[in-house]
């Protein structure tokens, strides 16, 4: 590591300690979480104590909630100008791309419509049929066939684990 302009060399004993995140190392990301918590608490959010990723916001008759996973953002609100405004601020502070109205997050799929949201994993549960090389499949509705009588005489016997 190179010293920094205005340390000096003339002590070889001595150490230097970068107070800085390194991109790639461990630090980065909690560094990183830590400025964005910052600038979310002095925007007004409080921060869940159940679910420190979770932020909320509660003014007058305004909410917003921010989740936040990794460096992604979900941001949602009742009032679209304030949100704007929210985004803008956060544009202010970071390097961001807003990627507008959530569609996919975290293998859910989530569609809106007039009654509200759906959120559905069918997307993923395809994916991992399609891997293991089973879409072809006839699917069941059910584990065993339908009206399946189960007898206790049939079969052979479980030993007695209390024996």
């Amino acid at each position: 590591m190179k010293l920094p302009l205005d340390i000096s060399s003339h002590q070889p004993g001595m150490v230097c300690r970068l107070k800085k995140s390194l991109y790639g190392l461990c630090q980065t990301l909690r560094c990183w979480f830590s400025k964005l918590a910052t600038s979310l608490k002095t925007y007004g959010f409080h921060q869940s104590y159940s679910n420190y990723s979770l932020f909320t916001y509660k003014k007058d008759h305004i909410e917003m909630g921010v989740l936040v996973y990794v460096d992604d953002l979900i941001i949602s609100g009742n009032n679209s100008y304030v949100l704007s405004s929210f985004k803008g601020y956060l544009c202010a502070c970071f390097h961001m791309k807003d990627l507008g109205v959530l569609k996919y997050f975290l293998g859910i799929e989530v569609a809106r419509n007039s009654e509200g949201i759906c959120l559905s994993q069918q997307k993923y549960t395809l994916d991992i049929i399609s891997e293991i090389g089973l879409l072809g499949a006839k699917p069941a509705g059910y584990p065993i066939e339908h009206n399946h009588t189960l007898s206790i005489v049939t079969g052979t016997l479980l030993s007695d684990p209390k024996s």
